[in-house]
């Protein structure tokens, strides 16, 4: 066998005499966790006076994987729950004549005009004035936007 030059030592292959197999067993082995093993130790985590190492040691989990994983679900919940900007069509119709509309059922004055909101295949239509915080709470109801 031949060992000249820089890389002379490293010409072996499987079918050489020379050639030997190690095998390094660390008795560590990567682990999959599932969506509700990762819940269940994070709630571990949340519980009050818990430190992150002490889950980590009951868990046998890094303790640099669980801020991650913390993190991870922080980043989210933030996504699911931040306001999300959706295309917007404004259509003015032609005004209705007078003789057909009829007075606002409180007999105050009422705000003319309408919204119409469609969130995938549902539509709200909002006539006159509306309660903002009302509206976002029907709107709630159709979840975030995708």
């Amino acid at each position: 066998m031949d060992n000249d030059g820089p890389n002379g030592r490293h010409q072996h292959s499987p079918e050489d005499v020379d050639y030997r197999r190690v095998e390094v067993i660390t008795g560590r082995r990567r682990r999959d966790w599932t969506a509700d093993e990762k819940a269940e130790i994070l709630t571990a985590c949340m519980a009050p006076g818990m430190k992150i190492a002490a889950v980590a040691r009951r868990y046998g989990v890094s303790r640099g994987l669980l801020w991650t994983w913390r993190r991870q679900a922080m980043d989210d919940l933030v996504a699911a729950t931040a306001p999300h900007f959706v295309p917007l069509r404004i259509e003015v119709a032609a005004a209705e004549s007078p003789a057909v509309t009829s007075p606002p059922p409180s007999g105050g004055a009422q705000a003319a005009g309408s919204i119409e909101i469609e969130i995938g295949r549902a539509r709200v239509r909002v006539e006159g004035a509306v309660d903002p915080e009302v509206l976002r709470q029907v709107l709630g109801l159709f979840g975030p936007a995708r």
